[in-house]
């Protein structure tokens, strides 16, 4: 396994187990993150610290809810100065756990020397969306009343 290859799923496992410091000494100063869609649910961030808080507020996707998840597979690949993981995962909110997201996404990790400098993220957004049109209740689209 590549050093590029165990640096990407460090990142990964750092993530998915909320130790953002970690995740951050893994990142250039100027990393850029982007996910294919339009904002709310896609975007762009720049810079280490904007990425990161994207991450801790889940500015893309749907948000912070009470998930269900199911990793189906995830295939790793080494390629020159990148690594792209496909990813195949199901997830769902537990109060309506029939409504199930299949999302099958490709992430293409960039390196500048040791460290991560760009992510773009595949994630079929459109699924996104129709859940969100099916789930006004979701935390992160709901608006006030009041302004």
């Amino acid at each position: 396994m590549s050093d590029r290859l165990k640096i990407a799923k460090a990142y990964e496992k750092a993530l998915f187990e909320g130790r953002m410091e970690e995740v951050g000494r893994l990142f250039t100063d100027d990393i850029v993150y982007w996910v294919a869609g339009s904002p709310p649910i896609g975007g762009e961030w720049s810079g280490r610290e904007a990425v990161l808080q994207a991450f801790s507020n889940r500015e893309f996707g749907l948000g912070s809810a009470d998930w269900g998840y199911e990793e189906r597979w995830r295939d790793w690949y080494d390629a020159d100065e990148r690594v792209i993981v496909e990813i195949r995962e199901r997830s769902w909110l537990r109060g309506t756990p029939g409504d199930v997201i299949d999302q099958r996404t490709c992430v293409v990790i960039r390196f500048r020397g040791d460290l991560i400098c760009e992510m773009r993220d595949y994630t079929d957004t459109h699924l996104y969306e129709e859940f969100r049109r099916r789930h006004p209740e979701l935390p992160k689209f709901k608006t006030s009343g009041s302004r």
